[in-house]
């Protein structure tokens, strides 16, 4: 039977420029003081944090934590999640963040570095969180798969694809701002159909379209000021009909306060389930993975896992 004090953690030790891996040491000490039983696994490739999580919740791990950006948490939510309903009892998650972006961490005000994320997880204080659930439709076969900050479709899954290839010795601000702007250099605005729970809302063309469950992305730009992690319903933010200089100027250099929801050609509704379909592929990332699809159809899972937060 697994001690109430034992935690699994999973470590991308490339993360923010393999500074995770570089700060574990550290990271495990702490975690020893605070007074917890430590088993740690180090991912090498891609999914690895999904596999590991899976099969350690399956072996009925009850806390499981992150040490990594948004991805590495993107995936082992994904990997806890993929055990329904195979296991009755999900693990808490926990998310101790070292990361280029580390976006959901500000949502959950975790923002003092590892020591304040360990002192919340020993704390032992959860919170039930909405988890969003995406269907990805690409010639013909359907991909799925889980998120717990933000899934944003055109521009956004460019910048991501940017951001996964470049050095991220900037910084996560620097990174996320220099791939933004790379990215509009190249991007070209989307024709989409848009539903909000099953009404048609929209077709127009289509910068970006995100489905917030928190309330940054990007390195810090603060999509969502009005996002909850635990109320049942996604805040949908899109931008259409709009150019290059009028993005920049509206939108870009706003976000970053929220000023850009005022701008008229942002439009914000609120749902639990949100349709869009496109005559050609699409990019899109979900927490910083990226992905492609023509038809995608997402759902919110309302409190679907418990995590230890302030």
């Amino acid at each position: 039977m697994p001690s109430g004090r034992e935690i699994h953690v999973i470590i991308n030790p490339h993360a923010a420029y393999g500074r995770a891996g570089r700060k574990w040491p550290e990271i495990k000490r702490y975690l020893t003081e605070r007074g917890f039983q430590v088993k740690h696994y180090f991912t090498k490739k891609i999914y690895d944090a999904c596999h590991i999580a899976e099969r350690v919740t399956k072996k009925g791990a009850r806390l499981i934590a992150s040490v990594g950006g948004d991805g590495t948490f993107n995936e082992v939510v994904n990997g806890v999640m993929n055990c329904v309903p195979v296991v009755k009892h999900l693990p808490e998650v926990a998310l101790i963040p070292v990361g280029t972006g580390s976006d959901f961490a500000r949502t959950l005000g975790i923002t003092s570095g590892y020591r304040q994320a360990i002192d919340v997880i020993a704390g032992r204080k959860t919170r039930s969180m909405d988890i969003g659930r995406v269907a990805m439709k690409l010639r013909g076969r359907t991909k799925r798969r889980y998120f717990a900050n933000v899934l944003d479709i055109g521009l956004g899954g460019q910048v991501v694809q940017i951001v996964n290839r470049m050095p991220k010795i900037l910084g996560g601000f620097l990174t996320f701002l220099l791939s933004s702007l790379m990215a509009l250099i190249q991007f070209r605005r989307m024709h989409l159909h848009i539903w909000v729970n099953r009404h048609k809302v929209d077709t127009s063309l289509i910068t970006i379209i995100g489905a917030a469950n928190g309330q940054f992305f990007g390195g810090g730009m603060h999509m969502a000021p009005m996002a909850r992690v635990d109320d049942g319903i996604f805040e949908f933010i899109y931008v259409r009909n709009t150019n290059l200089f009028k993005f920049v100027y509206h939108v870009l250099s706003r976000v970053y306060s929220g000023g850009h929801l005022k701008y008229r050609n942002v439009r914000h509704l609120r749902g639990r389930e949100l349709a869009i379909q496109s005559e050609r592929v699409f990019l899109l990332e979900a927490d910083g993975e990226e992905e492609r699809a023509q038809e995608v159809n997402v759902t919110i899972l309302p409190q679907a896992l418990k995590m230890r937060t302030l």
